[in-house]
């Protein structure tokens, strides 16, 4: 990969689809299950980087993210990598930081679920204040666990205005969203802004169930949304913000290769897309290089790359005088106009 150019490290960016397991810094991995005595397996960090899996699928890529997730057995753990993630993302020029968890994964006899919130705002807070940047916590239903799921709406709703949206994240393929509608009821009377899982590793018939039946805001990944043109239409209608995660949905075997990516169709058809990282400890990328790839494989020039970041900076949970704030601040900084 090319060197980034000025200009890109200089842009101002956002990052959306964020994961907290899967952003730990591997010294931090290491150190906490010192700390803590957990057993990692030899050599972990061949184990948990996506590019050695022989199997590209979301199930080998999961289980790279619980290897990560095994060391978060305290509060402490939760507050530390939430202020690393700040710490990291700022180095690169992230303005806005959504950071997603699904917290009942971690819930043991001597661990409480509001804990566990409780210390990742306060990571959040503090990374955000002492490194400048926008944060907001989204919280995580699983999708194989319906119980689970309804705790998580719960303590997602009592945390607000800290916790920002609500997610659903795991298996895909045969949990579908429509039977969740009723468990998210509450979230959507409580106007919590949705974004879901969907078109990862599922037809395009999960990302319409997200959008009819759980009034997404907008989609994780989305990759198979090409499956339908009158869907294609209502998200480009609708400025349903679409969360791609390049290198992670090669990972995952979402995308065959770079080359074939439908990121650039989506661009030519006006969608709202945004560009994440998604778990960049376990994919081995950051933002930068996320932006990079589109420009060297699928014809991004600079002008479409400012374009793909005032997206994110669009689509982000923010209310109407937040996000004039930080487009104002991208063109003043970048001499781009308005778009």
């Amino acid at each position: 990969m090319t060197e980034a150019p000025q200009w890109l490290i200089d842009m101002p960016k956002t990052d959306l689809h964020r994961h907290l397991g899967g952003s730990i810094r591997l010294q931090t991995l290491l150190e906490l299950a010192d700390m803590y005595g957990v057993a990692l397996p030899e050599n972990v960090e061949q184990k948990i980087r996506a590019k050695n899996h022989q199997s590209k699928s979301l199930t080998s890529y999961l289980d790279a993210i619980k290897i990560c997730e095994s060391v978060f057995v305290k509060p402490d753990a939760f507050q530390r990598v939430a202020y690393e993630v700040c710490e990291d993302a700022a180095k690169e020029n992230i303005r806005i930081l959504e950071l997603r968890f699904g917290p009942t994964n971690y819930m043991h006899d001597h661990m409480k679920l509001y804990e566990i919130v409780e210390a990742t705002l306060d990571g959040l807070k503090k990374g955000g204040k002492d490194f400048n940047i926008h944060t907001g916590l989204i919280i995580c239903g699983i999708r194989t666990d319906f119980e689970a799921t309804r705790k998580a709406a719960e303590i997602a709703i009592n945390y607000q205005p800290g916790v920002i949206g609500f997610d659903l994240a795991g298996k895909e393929a045969g949990h579908r969203p429509k039977q969740f509608q009723g468990i998210l009821k509450p979230v959507l009377e409580n106007f919590l802004p949705i974004t879901i899982h969907a078109g990862e590793d599922d037809t395009v018939a999960s990302i319409a169930e997200a959008l009819i039946y759980l009034n997404a805001q907008r989609i994780g990944h989305g990759v198979t949304m090409l499956q339908s043109t009158k869907l294609l239409d209502y998200v480009n209608k609708m400025r349903v913000g679409v969360e791609l995660c390049i290198t992670s949905n090669i990972d995952t075997g979402s995308v065959a290769a770079i080359e074939t990516h439908p990121a650039r169709v989506f661009y030519q058809n006006d969608l709202r897309i945004t560009i994440n990282t998604d778990n960049p400890t376990i994919s081995d990328t950051t933002i930068t290089k996320e932006y990079l790839l589109l420009m060297e494989h699928l014809g991004f020039l600079q002008e479409d790359i400012y374009r793909l970041a005032k997206n994110g900076i669009k689509a982000a949970f923010l209310d109407s005088r937040e996000t004039k704030q930080y487009l104002d601040e991208f063109d003043a900084i970048t001499g781009n106009g308005r778009q």
